[in-house]
């Protein structure tokens, strides 16, 4: 840890609050698409079509990442927060699509860069037996936008307007910016020698050269596609299937969120003494289950959504996990490491949205929960390939 344990502490409590503001911006899309349709008088797919841009931004992460590991994470952070109330203030100020378009674009590319950014600097502080902890802690502003983040600006919007929670993240990012300016310990300075001060390609060719970190790639590649296979599926499958409401499955999103928080918070408590490679192994695998079990739960409602608790608890549990342990596979260059995460992550999201759109539509439930099962069963494999082997390491 640093020598001052409580900036530290105060610094993980702002960037979680911080990475809070990303998410809700990248959440808020999904559930007040329609009402963002209407006040720019643009068709519904107009407004879809920005999630597919949002994800997109994940491939632009490493670049700015591999510039985080050669010029310091705290730049690269503050830059990310500015370009996050640069976007989400101009669309708040001016209501046009094509400004909508920009802010989403910003806001991911900022995420992008945020969040790896974050977690280089937090592994060069904290040990690694303590690590799955503090990051485990940041990520529960995940499950926090949806159980605070997304009820709330439901209630300003339906109050005010559709641009006043952009107006109010960018003027709480801007507060975050001077905070995090003002209290974030410097970088470490780990003496890097001219073959580390190497360019942006060579960074990536020295992470791919590692085959742990091609295996967690194609892990967390796999998870995603799994997992987003189902997520842009179950709203329909709720409304056809029980003929719920909007808000009722809006309701849904918030048991979504419940059961994110509680995975978050077994990674918190439980992955560093399990183990980080044990942990990741048994999450997948009862992940894998609860993608296989869903079919059968589709029997009634509270059925179903404990089904889909199942699923969700145990991908959150597992995708926080690994993002600790990927923290440790190149030391010298953790932001370019985590950065390649999340960009085959999004790589991952975007196939499983696309996917899974085309199987409900054409062959239902069944084939969304296999397919969904099966690569879940693929991130195993892939995870047992890149670390059974090695007895030797610590994970």
């Amino acid at each position: 840890m640093t020598n001052n344990p409580k900036q530290f502490a105060g610094f993980i409590t702002i960037a979680t609050l911080t990475k809070l503001l990303f998410n809700i911006t990248r959440r808020l899309i999904y559930p007040f698409a329609p009402e963002f349709a209407r006040g720019l008088n643009v068709e519904l797919s107009a407004i879809t079509s920005i999630i597919a841009i949002n994800q997109a931004t994940s491939l632009f992460g490493p670049v700015g990442a591999s510039f985080a590991d050669k010029y310091g994470y705290r730049i690269l952070m503050l830059f990310s927060l500015g370009l996050l109330t640069i976007g989400t203030f101009a669309v708040g100020l001016i209501p046009i699509y094509s400004v909508l378009v920009i802010c989403f674009f910003l806001a991911g590319l900022a995420k992008s860069i945020f969040d790896p950014s974050l977690q280089a600097f937090i592994a060069n502080f904290v040990p690694f037996e303590k690590r799955g902890q503090v990051i485990g802690i940041t990520e529960l502003s995940w499950a926090g936008s949806t159980l605070v983040g997304i009820p709330l600006a439901g209630i300003t919007i339906e109050r005010f307007s559709w641009q006043t929670p952009f107006c109010i993240i960018g003027g709480l990012s801007l507060v975050c910016f001077f905070i995090i300016l003002k209290i974030m310990p410097k970088d470490k300075k780990k003496g890097r020698t001219p073959e580390t001060r190497t360019p942006i390609m060579s960074n990536w060719k020295t992470i791919l050269k590692n085959k742990q970190v091609l295996c967690i790639l194609s892990f967390v590649f796999f998870m995603s596609l799994a997992n987003d296979n189902l997520f842009v599926i179950y709203g329909a499958w709720l409304e056809s299937s029980y003929g719920l409401s909007l808000a009722a499955i809006g309701f849904g999103t918030v048991f979504i969120g419940l059961s994110e928080i509680l995975g978050e918070g077994c990674t918190v408590f439980f992955s560093d003494r399990i183990g980080l490679k044990k942990s990741i192994i048994i999450g997948v695998s009862l992940c894998a289950c609860a993608y296989f079990l869903l079919p059968l739960l589709n029997i009634g409602l509270a059925y179903v959504l404990a089904g889909l608790f199942l699923v969700f608890f145990f991908f959150e549990f597992t995708i926080v996990t690994s993002m600790s342990l990927s923290t440790e596979l190149v030391p010298e260059l953790r932001a370019s490491t985590m950065s390649a995460f999340f960009a085959i992550a999004g790589i991952g999201r975007v196939a499983g949205a696309f996917s899974g759109g085309i199987i409900w539509s054409k062959y239902g439930l069944l084939p969304i929960c296999l397919i969904s099962g099966f690569c879940t069963f693929a991130a195993l494999i892939s995870i047992l390939i890149g670390f059974y082997q090695n007895k030797s390491d610590t994970y």
